[in-house]
């Protein structure tokens, strides 16, 4: 059984219903965070309605599956509905609300799921949340408090104001891909400028470099005392540091385009996670994959992808002290009609603080003490050439930090996509 704890309702005196709508409609188009606009919503639907509880999912643009947003910790990614079920099914096809009822006339619109979480969510009636391009989520609506039947006037102004949350829906939509898009714009800039400087200055570098070396390889052999012997192998050892950044550099700024080819996604993961097997034993890390599929073919260049996930992985490794776990996953999403993987890492390490997340990808950037500062660099990089998109962060419930990488599969097979059947491996 789902156990959520209901917002609180504060609602103890009947209300202007005409001063409600005009409060909510000032403020409801200087709204821009999409919890925010769920909160509010939630807040004035109390103020019209006396619900004991209002639940409201909305669609993850990733997953496609609707998550329940107003709770105590945000968004609950384990309290969903699903897109081709039956609930949600109707209730695109429908305009009108949907007052709930098991009877045998309604036994074949809910799906399992659907009945668990109506029934555990004491659901009553269930609204539809459209924009005037589309269906984005649903509102799930308790009993009464006073547990009378609800009145056909509480139905009519719940319609009339969930009228007006249109607008306000796609305002907030645009704005957070807006955004979105001018941080890739920003960030693929940024990067572009700073391989032209660093490839620059690493070829200016490396050749005094390399004078400085032989100096010092034809000077330590007239060296015979060991104290200076060591100190001249210390020097070198310096030396061939300064040269593995310049490598580095130079493999930033190359950007060199993908050569694609089709491969095993799901085999690509199983041969990374044999490569660090000495790690993650001397670290007693546990590690979970679950691919959607046993085989996952993708188009992509193999040894760039894998080149993206060590580096992802073995900074969980890093992030974690001991006896630590680390989740991988791959889950089918689509965006903007075309087909993607999803590839989530995630760990219960120490997390990342706020001022290390907006300096992640910055070349030279890194909170270790012999890191060069350019993996997550080359990564983005990496990515945003197979045209797909890397967001790090930290999870929701503060137990450590998430990274979720998005490819275009750039491949069609139908047999593939139908495929229902979940792997899992530790």
């Amino acid at each position: 059984m789902i156990q959520m704890k209901p917002a609180f309702n504060t609602r103890k005196k009947p209300y202007d219903y005409r001063q409600v709508f005009l409060d909510f409609n000032r403020t409801l188009h200087t709204i821009k965070d999409k919890s925010l606009l769920v909160s509010s919503i939630a807040t004035r639907i109390y103020e019209l309605i006396p619900a004991k509880a209002i639940y409201i999912f909305w669609e993850n643009s990733e997953t496609k599956r609707f998550d329940l947003m107003n709770t105590e910790r945000g968004a609950a990614s384990d309290v969903y509905l699903l897109p081709d079920d039956g609930l949600i099914h109707w209730l695109k096809l429908n305009e009108t609300p949907l007052t709930v009822s098991f009877a045998p006339e309604f036994a074949n619109i809910f799906s399992p799921n659907d009945e668990k979480i109506i029934k555990s969510l004491e659901t009553v009636l269930v609204y539809s949340l459209k924009t005037a391009n589309r269906f984005i989520g649903a509102i799930l609506i308790t009993k009464r408090t006073d547990n009378k039947p609800y009145t056909g006037y509480d139905l009519e102004m719940l319609s009339i104001m969930l009228d007006n949350v249109a607008l306000a829906i796609e305002n907030v939509m645009y704005h957070e891909e807006r955004v979105a898009h001018l941080k890739h714009i920003y960030q693929t800039d940024r990067l572009a400028i700073i391989g032209q400087l660093a490839a620059g200055a690493a070829h200016e570098i490396r050749n005094p470099l390399t004078s400085i070396k032989s100096a010092i390889q034809y000077v330590k052999n007239d060296l015979q005392e060991p104290r200076k012997q060591k100190m001249i192998e210390s020097v070198l050892s310096e030396v061939d540091r300064i040269n593995d950044i310049l490598t580095g550099l130079l493999s930033f700024s190359r950007q060199n385009n993908p050569v694609k080819r089709e491969f095993d996604l799901a085999a690509l993961i199983d041969q990374i996670l044999d490569l660090i097997r000495n790690t993650r034993i001397k670290k007693q890390i546990k590690f979970t994959v679950v691919c959607f599929a046993s085989s996952i073919p993708i188009i992509a260049d193999c040894d760039q992808i894998k080149q993206v996930l060590v580096n992802i992985i073995l900074n969980a490794i890093d992030a974690i002290d001991a006896e630590g776990e680390i989740d991988v996953s791959v889950q089918p999403a689509r965006i903007e009609g075309e087909e993607f993987y999803s590839i989530t890492v995630t760990d219960n390490g120490k997390g990342i603080s706020e001022e290390s997340l907006e300096k992640l990808f910055d070349p030279f950037y890194t909170t270790k003490i012999e890191g060069t500062g350019l993996g997550l660099s080359i990564s983005y990089g990496i990515i945003h050439r197979h045209r797909g998109s890397i967001e790090i962060g930290n999870r929701t419930d503060g137990s450590g930090a998430q990274v979720v990488i998005r490819l275009p599969k750039g491949i069609h097979d139908s047999k593939f996509n139908d495929s229902e059947e979940f792997f899992s491996k530790s």
